[in-house]
């Protein structure tokens, strides 16, 4: 099983792993990392305005985003799955998790970034904020930068097991599977009732109700159950709040909250 996720803008601080720097050209997007933190390097050192606007940063948080983003190479680093803090995360709990179930996630998770373009749950990565939708100099919008790279590193990270996509819609068009494996890739879609009637995606709820889904699917594996087939995933989702599903036969499945 492997169960895509989209990141998240908040982060934790601090962290006790080795800077990135001491293993920047390691692994097969080494290059890539190279490239996009040496066009961050470049955005930041310039006019702070012209940065902020090409980061996409809201006034609140330009001042710390800026700063970390300029120390990207050399800050303490600790596992993606202890970085990021958003509702997603907030949802999947990891720390929550037994030391099995982290282990399951550990290895099951993949986290797309603008900046990285996609990390392991216990991948180690800096403080940052670069949305996909960030313009680097150079490379252009990084969403669009790593589509190509992206082919081959999930073709091969990605050939073997089911593929659970609970990426938002930006980071979704970062990589789409090879005609050759879509029938092994469910998108899932959290709708909650909408407040005129009927089902809608609800930023917060659909946020939050995925998050609860990768946790389910990780306790799942990790109790020797398996995430081979959409009725699998709808079972994990039972075992959540979840209110029902309806199975498209495009890859989507749409999930309902109470």
């Amino acid at each position: 099983m492997h169960v895509l996720l989209p990141p998240s803008e908040a982060k934790t601080a601090g962290g006790r792993g080795r800077p990135l720097r001491d293993r920047i050209g390691d692994g097969p997007l080494g290059v890539a990392w190279v490239r996009t933190t040496a066009a961050l390097a470049q955005l930041v050192a310039g006019d702070r305005t012209v940065a902020a606007d090409a980061l996409l940063l809201p006034k609140g948080v330009t001042e710390q985003a800026l700063a970390d983003n300029a120390r990207v190479l050399d800050a303490r680093t600790t596992p993606a799955l202890r970085r990021y803090a958003g509702v997603v995360y907030d949802g999947l709990d990891f720390a929550a998790l037994t030391p099995a179930e982290q282990r399951v996630a550990n290895r099951s998770v993949h986290v797309f970034s603008g900046l990285f373009g996609v990390v392991r749950g216990d991948e180690p990565v800096p403080a940052y904020r670069v949305p996909g939708k960030a313009v680097l100099p150079g490379l252009g919008v990084a969403a669009t930068f790593w589509r190509p790279v992206l082919v081959d590193v999930l073709g091969e990270r990605l050939q073997r097991g089911l593929v659970v996509d609970l990426r938002s819609g930006d980071y979704a068009a970062m990589w789409r599977p090879e005609r050759a494996g879509a029938d092994r890739v469910v998108a899932v879609r959290v709708l909650s009732p909408a407040p005129r009637g009927g089902h809608a995606v609800i930023s917060y709820t659909s946020k939050l109700g995925k998050g609860r889904l990768c946790a389910a699917l990780v306790r799942r594996v990790a109790a020797g159950g398996r995430v081979a087939t959409v009725e699998d995933v709808t079972a994990a989702w039972a075992d959540c709040d979840g209110a029902g599903h309806e199975e498209r036969t495009d890859g989507r499945l749409d999930l309902f909250t109470n």
